[in-house]
Order: C-alpha cells, then structure tokens, then sequence
C-alpha cells in the first residue's frame, strides 16, 4: 500500500513502524520504576520498595510470609523465607504497577538476599540494576611490624 502526502510516494512500512514507536513509547511511560533495599540479618530479611523520588512505598519482611509446607519436617532456612519473600513482594510490586527494579544489596550476598532476587525475578519482573554494597580496601590496612627475636650466637654450656 502507498500512501500520497504532498505528492511523496510514503510506503506502508514506514506509516507501520512509526505507529510501532509511537506505541512503545506509550508503554514506556506507563511503566514505573522503583528502587528495592534488602536488608539481611540471620533469621530475617526486610525488603523495602521506594520510588524513583525517593518516597517509601511498601516495606515487607520474611515473617509475614505464608506458611509453606513443610514436608520433610526440615528447618526452615533464611533461603526459603527469602524465596518465599520474594515472591510475596513481587506481587505486591505488581499490584502497584511497578515493573523495572533497581536492587541494592546491602553488603555481602548471603542466602537471604540471593533468595529475595531469585523470587523476584520468577515473578517476572525486570531487574535492570544490581547492586552489591560490599566495601574493598585499594591497598588495605598497614600489616603487623614482624616480631624480631634474638638469636644466640654461642652455644648454651650445660653445667
């Protein structure tokens, strides 16, 4: 199909691909972006979503999970909870309409927190930022002065 304006022959795929852009760009701006701070300590994992100007949405920890089967009668570990974390707090993201997420991790990867973003990311939402707080020396500390011990250069006599 042609199309005639002002006398320029315009082929259907380019009125096709611009409408393509147009549309993507709808989609663009509808989607929100939020920011998702996880928190780890030994037994518990507290995720709390922000938005991109820096205002609290929703927070969540791992002891308002629902109960999961327990069918081993194994003990129940930090990875699970934040699993099951995870999935929780991604479908409240989705509810709110978020759908990119930038991840801060605090410091250190521990169980908790690599259950939280594989829950997440099962969700189906997009991570577009991960990032991991753990703090490197350049050179690192001073190292101890070496103990100098003296050493005998003669023979001990034995009386």
């Amino acid at each position: 199909m042609l199309a005639k304006i002002d006398n320029k022959n315009l082929s259907s795929n380019f009125v096709t691909t611009s409408a393509v852009n147009v549309v993507k760009k709808v989609v663009l701006e509808n989607q929100k972006k939020g920011v998702i701070f996880i928190k780890s300590t030994k037994r518990n994992v507290f995720c709390t979503l922000m938005d991109i100007q820096e205002k609290k949405v929703k927070t969540s920890c791992s002891l308002r999970v629902p109960v999961y089967e327990n069918e081993y009668n194994e003990r129940e570990n930090l990875y699970t909870r934040g699993l099951l974390l995870g999935n929780l707090f991604g479908d409240k993201a989705l509810k709110l309409g978020y759908t990119e997420f930038t991840i801060y991790l605090g410091s250190g990867l521990n169980k908790g927190r690599r259950g939280v973003v594989r829950g997440l990311s099962k969700k189906g939402v997009k991570i577009t930022f991960l990032h991991l707080g753990t703090r490197y020396p350049h050179n690192g500390c001073r190292p101890v002065k070496v103990r100098r011990k003296k050493f005998r250069t003669k023979p001990k006599i034995s009386r």
